[in-house]
């Protein structure tokens, strides 16, 4: 399973500490958080890695060169990451792969057993959900039907209706991958949705009659780091005494 890692942004919420630095270089609990994403993942086996980058995407590079094999990596940059959004930069990464993928944002900070339990889930499509915690308005909402399939996934869904909120990582099959290389390519485009967030995409495959899953992660830890309040906190949840990445078996 290829892994297709985004980071093309500039974070402009967390200035001044993004002025110069990729928001997925900020170190939380010793490690920058891209770092910490990419040991889990390896270390579940997963080492085919597609990285969009875009704002300092040299020193992104050169961060990944620092501490982790090359041929490990595929890295793809979005030269207009300023005025797009992360439908443009996934769309940037399909390749020539036909294969399933796992599809993770640059800015997560989890424990190993969140894509433990990711990847032990059984449908073919599915994507990580937080219920716990409440629902804020500018998160990325989901519903779901009496059948568990997601039925409608955005913003704008009220939270009122909404089961949790989609974090920002998720697995597809061949078939959905290929599917949403296409929809992606017509959307992003050629119908000026290159300002899209990718889940409009996920949205028409989904009203198509392609299923996607929910897989509840429930009390464990995976946060977005989108201000100085989501890094102080991610620091204080993956501290010193908070839990860092799995390094297991992934050298």
């Amino acid at each position: 399973m290829r892994v297709v890692l985004l980071a093309a942004g500039r974070a402009e919420r967390l200035r001044p500490l993004t002025d110069a630095t990729p928001k997925c270089l900020l170190e939380v609990g010793g490690a920058s958080i891209l770092a910490r994403a990419i040991r889990i993942l390896a270390g579940q086996g997963l080492r085919r890695f597609t990285v969009v980058d875009g704002f300092e995407g040299d020193k992104l590079r050169a961060a990944l060169f620092a501490e982790f094999p090359a041929e490990w990596f595929t890295l793809v940059r979005n030269e207009i990451w300023a005025t797009t959004n992360n439908s443009h930069s996934l769309w940037l990464a399909r390749g020539a792969d036909t294969g399933p993928m796992l599809l993770l944002d640059g800015d997560l900070v989890f424990e190993p057993e969140v894509v433990r339990r990711l990847l032990a889930a059984g449908p073919p499509n599915r994507l990580a959900l937080r219920s716990e915690g409440g629902v804020g308005e500018e998160e990325i909402k989901i519903v779901v039907g009496p059948d568990g399939r997601v039925t409608d996934i955005g913003k704008t869904i009220p939270p009122s209706a909404a089961v949790g909120e989609s974090v920002g990582l998720e697995i597809f099959s061949a078939d959905f991958a290929h599917k949403l290389w296409h929809t992606l390519e017509r959307r992003a485009r050629h119908e000026g949705g290159a300002h899209e967030w990718y889940e409009a995409s996920f949205l028409e495959l989904i009203q198509a009659g392609e299923a996607i899953y929910p897989v509840d992660l429930g009390a464990l830890s995976c946060l977005e780091v989108d201000t100085a309040a989501d890094l102080e906190r991610a620091r204080r949840v993956f501290g010193a005494d908070g839990g860092g990445p799995d390094h297991s078996g992934w050298k």
